[in-house]
């Protein structure tokens, strides 16, 4: 008996390996990621106890606009540079420095954007704020991507950390003072700032180290061979996933974005998550592929999916004790309780399908094949766009959400057929 409990011993061992594997491996990532989405998180509790609700509506929006600009930064810059660095090419580190001033140019352009919409609904100062702000979390979040291509992971982390502390140091600090739009844009903005030490000054000088046109001049044959096609797929990807943010608060404004957006912040731990985590997994899958090592990029796409997923359980825990047990620390007496209730909802379905689609996205930019990734994309925006709108036109504006359901739903399906084409041609191959 002993001997037979003995030799059951092994593959428990091996399973509680295996886990702790998951947890470590993603442990730092995750944690980092985690501490930035609860700062945000609480930068949203507090405008929806301290701002008019047309603020909340207009605040969530300009953190949808920041959260594309990381989008978009993965698309051009990211995740070309992440992939260049990771397939073993013999080439200086330096010779990739084009993509600092294309960083620049891109983080410069968001702050514009979120200068106007803030200049639209809110003040002149707020627009100043937000304008720096936008520019300046481009310019760490390249930082970010910069150190998970180069294999150091503590100080993406470090950064992650100071500027989520900076951020809690602001709101303690208001929660005494009080704070509008202009004093949540001024933190940002310092927690931005503080983020970046962790980098260097050398980092910051590398974004000027190179004219723009010459910079543009040497991504030319990145943008045709990887961007062009990325952007057409993460434009369509924001229509798909967001589209419900825009189309509300154009049709409806901020006020009736206000729900939706107290949803959305549940998960918002999630939404960063993925982003950070695949800032992580994508030069491993890149390595593996390059390498000719299929089995191991299928194996990495399975580890990822299963910490998203648990990732997504613990959010929605959290979030169902938060609403059961304490609704007054989220809600206030001016927003219609029952909408957010559906918001919450319909997001924890949303979240869900973006955590299992994710994993086979990544995989599927590995291996480059970002054309098709980019018709499945645009496929599902034309069906988010659709879906959305008439959500918006002849329900309750909340409801909208539903339809950025659908539009993933038929994303993650597309991506996977695309997924399971691949493996099976692996298998043929070999």
């Amino acid at each position: 008996m002993a001997e037979a409990h003995a030799a059951e011993k092994p593959p428990v061992t091996g399973r509680i390996q295996r886990l702790g594997g998951v947890f470590g491996r993603f442990g730092l990532a995750s944690l980092s990621s985690a501490i930035v989405s609860v700062s945000h998180l609480l930068v949203q509790i507090f405008s929806i106890h301290h701002l008019q609700t047309a603020a909340i509506g207009t605040l969530a929006f300009l953190l949808v606009i920041i959260q594309f600009g990381y989008s978009l930064s993965n698309a051009l810059v990211s995740t070309p540079y992440t992939i260049a660095v990771n397939q073993g090419e013999e080439r200086d580190a330096r010779g990739f420095d084009f993509f600092f001033p294309v960083n620049l140019m891109l983080a410069l352009s968001q702050g514009l954007i979120c200068a106007a919409i803030a200049w639209m609904t809110a003040s002149p100062i707020a627009a100043l704020m937000f304008g720096m702000a936008g520019t300046l979390s481009l310019i760490r979040w390249f930082g970010r991507s910069n150190a998970y291509a180069h294999h150091a992971p503590a100080r993406a982390a470090r950064s992650d950390l100071a500027y989520a502390g900076t951020i809690l140091a602001g709101l303690l600090i208001a929660m005494r003072t009080g704070a509008d739009m202009s004093a949540i844009g001024g933190m940002l903005v310092a927690a931005s700032l503080v983020g970046l030490l962790p980098f260097g000054l050398a980092y910051i000088k590398r974004h000027f180290a190179m004219a723009p046109a010459h910079a543009l001049k040497n991504y030319r044959p990145v943008w045709k061979e990887q961007s062009a096609w990325t952007l057409v797929g993460v434009l369509s990807t924001e229509a798909t996933s967001n589209s419900h943010s825009y189309i509300v608060t154009l049709l409806a404004g901020p006020t009736a974005f206000a729900p939706i957006a107290v949803g959305m912040l549940f998960f918002r731990p999630v939404n960063v998550c993925i982003t950070a985590l695949t800032q992580l997994e994508r030069p491993r899958m890149t390595r593996a592929v390059a390498k000719g090592d299929h089995d191991g990029a299928i194996k990495s796409e399975r580890i990822f999916m299963a910490a998203l997923v648990m990732l997504w359980l613990a959010t929605c825990v959290v979030a169902a004790i938060a609403l059961y047990f304490f609704p007054g620390v989220i809600l206030k007496s001016t927003l219609d309780h029952r909408l957010v209730m559906i918001a919450v909802g319909l997001c924890a379905l949303l979240s869900l399908v973006q955590c299992i689609q994710t994993p086979m996205s990544v995989m599927t930019q590995a291996r480059k094949a970002f054309r098709p990734l980019a018709a499945q994309s645009m496929r599902s925006c034309v069906v988010g766009v659709v879906a959305v709108s008439m959500l918006v036109l002849g329900t309750a504006p909340v409801f909208s959400i539903g339809g950025v359901v659908l539009s993933q739903l038929v994303m993650m399906l597309g991506i996977w057929q695309l997924d399971r084409q691949w493996r099976r041609n692996q298998r043929g191959a070999s």
